[in-house]
């Protein structure tokens, strides 16, 4: 009881009023997005907000523990080794024993919420690379580094792989972004960041060059995975193939603009009676955009940035490298996973059914983002006692 007492001492508001608020507009816009059409339906139009408050409050709750759990244990050979068969046994699970939601199979149905194992995969590859990135940091300056195995990154990439044979290829892009950003940042640290700059933009210029020319040519014309390159083609010229694979972005693009300054109203979105489809999950600013106009869109993109680079500087702050690789993951996989969302509600990104941050309906999103911030809490609080203890001395 003392140790919480101590830890509320050093607790961090300006990290966690920007999280409560987010999750509060979720849960409002949740209702607005999702209750028209479950009327519809002649379903009770309140069960998506109660299932959401519910996400909340099993978020607050793993946002506590990871805050208070000893940050030891997250670095210990027994869970990095448990976690990583855990998560592949997971994503085999949902791959060969789950039936395909919208062309995928990524999600394992507990009842209470569908469980994501890509979204728990994010978490762990940021503890994982923390772990590994730090001690190559610190053979680095033990000048021991040619001792160090590079089989671990086989781990890595063997979760990547099976995120991408699901296919979840938004899981795979953040999950990617992930492992990219945070070697990136250790190659700075070593001053060779321009060398792990120039692999990153030739990978990604490679990808790019191949997605533009599957515009042109159709290699999953006839198979199961048709669906992506529709969704390809739809990013292109969406009004193409507005019957089919465009028409959610379509009506993305007139719920932005119905919207203008300061929205219809709180309720009054039109796009939201059956024109956009599941417009609670990964469309819902869109809906944002309607209802409350570009002055909401602004307050909740000013808190998710606000986050994301309070989650940075945290990061750059800390004393010990490990901490320092965990924020600077979870503070890409925040901005990767905004960034991703916004640009398939705009059309500038193919729609990868990405959600956005605390807002989006969705319980394996909240828990594990909730879990992510905790963890950074607990990395805030212990900071911030360092630094009491230092003036004190």
């Amino acid at each position: 009881m003392a140790k919480v007492k101590q830890k509320l001492r050093y607790f961090d508001f300006y990290l966690f009023i920007p999280y409560l608020l987010l999750c509060i507009v979720g849960i409002v816009m949740v209702y607005s997005a999702s209750s028209i059409n479950l009327s519809y339906a002649g379903m009770k139009t309140d069960l998506y907000l109660y299932r959401q408050m519910a996400y909340v409050i099993l978020g607050l709750v793993c946002f506590t523990l990871a805050m208070l759990i000893k940050l030891k244990k997250l670095t210990s050979k027994k869970f990095i080794i448990c976690g990583f068969y855990i998560l592949a046994f997971l994503l085999l699970y949902a791959k060969f024993m789950t039936r395909a939601v919208n062309g995928a199979n990524g999600w394992i149905d507990l009842k209470l919420f569908s469980l994501q194992p890509s979204e728990l995969c994010k978490l762990y590859l940021v503890l994982f690379l923390a772990q590994l990135l730090s001690r190559r940091e610190q053979a680095a300056a033990q000048n021991t580094l040619q001792a160090t195995s590079r089989r671990p990154w086989l781990l890595v990439y063997f979760l990547l792989f099976l995120i991408l044979m699901e296919p979840d290829l938004g899981g795979f892009a953040i999950n990617f972004m992930i492992v990219a950003i945070m070697y990136l940042a250790s190659q700075a640290t070593r001053h060779s960041s321009k060398r792990a700059f120039l692999y990153l933009t030739g990978f990604l210029s490679v990808v790019m060059v191949f997605v533009f020319g599957l515009r042109f040519w159709n290699p999953l014309a006839g198979t199961k995975y048709n669906y992506m390159y529709s969704r390809l083609m739809a990013f292109y010229n969406p009004f193409k193939v507005a019957a089919s694979s465009g028409h959610q972005l379509i009506n993305s693009y007139y719920a932005i603009s119905n919207g203008g300054l300061f929205g219809l109203g709180l309720g009054n979105s039109i796009q939201k009676r059956g024109y956009l489809p599941e417009a609670y999950t990964d469309f819902i600013m869109a809906i944002i955009s309607e209802e409350l106009g570009v002055i909401g869109v602004s307050v909740v993109l000013i808190l998710i940035s606000w986050l994301t680079l309070r989650i940075f500087l945290i990061g750059i702050r800390s004393r010990d490298v490990y901490e320092t690789f965990v924020c600077y993951g979870i503070g890409t996989f925040f901005a990767v996973e905004t960034f991703f969302n916004l640009g398939a509600v705009t059309g500038l990104l193919p729609i990868t059914g990405v959600t956005f941050p605390f807002v989006s309906y969705g319980g394996s999103s909240m828990l594990v983002l909730s879990i992510t911030l905790g963890i950074v809490m607990n990395i805030s609080i212990r900071q911030r006692r360092l630094r009491a203890a230092d003036k004190n001395h």
